[in-house]
């Protein structure tokens, strides 16, 4: 599968015409973190790696108060824009996960859309996320996946999830400095890939706990018929639930910040 290009290269067209996606993909994760989040609405909801701030436009027009943080300038001053020509004020700074610039205990809830497989330093990003939220505040994220046969952070190399890590960060280093289409034209290509038993080491080393991932959080009204009725079958057995892993691009997971 060929690598798109980078979240954070797009243009302000290109943003305008894939927030009705996002718009859908934001209101998927919020009704799946609606049983899990101890707070009353309007949620604190911060949105780390905002890019053009699609995300943050659709929280705020759902009634949550929305944050961002973003490394790159160019694709915050392209929110902006986006988000005037929708006629939305957002609150998006320059930042980094590995620095999140808003206060301890400030979010109800943190997201992180295709983000944490780019950041530099995995673990102190973890420590940042738990920072910020309150206590009992819920994180989710998706991420790529050593476990899938489908990944699509680097064109060119079939099964690449399943490559040894250090591997896939030489590769990853070389596309950047000399192949750079093939990872979307991204400084920060994705050097972080997740199992099920790494994300949750890594989640509890950073004091998360109730730990879920995707086959947990689908709701029911998300798979009538047969295929609700599958993933019923794949939460109860675990061959099962890493056959659906191998088989669906990428990963997910929602975990609770610790007193």
């Amino acid at each position: 599968m060929a690598a798109v290009h980078a979240a954070e290269k797009l243009s302000l067209e290109e943003a305008a015409a894939r927030f009705a996606d996002t718009e859908r993909w934001i209101a998927t994760i919020l009704r799946r973190m609606q049983p899990l989040v101890r707070a009353d609405k309007p949620w604190r909801v911060l949105d780390i790696g905002a890019a053009q701030g699609r995300g943050l436009i659709a929280l705020a027009r759902m009634g949550h108060r929305a944050f961002g943080v973003e490394p790159d300038r160019e694709a915050i001053e392209v929110a902006r824009q986006l988000a005037a020509k929708e006629g939305v004020t957002i609150d998006i700074r320059e930042g980094r996960a590995e620095a999140i610039p808003f206060d301890d205990e400030s979010f109800d809830l943190v997201i992180a859309t295709s983000v944490i497989e780019h950041v530099d330093d995995l673990e102190e990003s973890l420590r940042e996320i738990h920072r910020v939220l309150v206590p009992g505040g819920m994180f989710w994220f998706n991420s790529t996946s050593s476990v899938s046969l489908r990944q699509n952070e680097i064109a060119g190399f079939p099964l690449f999830g399943w490559y040894p890590d250090p591997l896939k960060r030489r590769i990853m280093i070389w596309a950047r400095d000399h192949r750079p289409a093939l990872v979307g034209h991204t400084e920060h290509p994705a050097f972080h890939w997740w199992t099920p038993g790494k994300a949750h080491r890594k989640l509890r080393e950073a004091n998360f706990g109730e730990i879920q991932d995707r086959w947990d959080l689908r709701l029911p009204e998300e798979d009538p018929g047969w295929r609700g009725q599958a993933i019923a079958l794949l939460r109860r057995h675990r061959a099962l639930r890493f056959l659906g892993d191998v088989l669906v691009e990428g990963c997910s997971f929602a975990a609770r910040r610790l007193a």
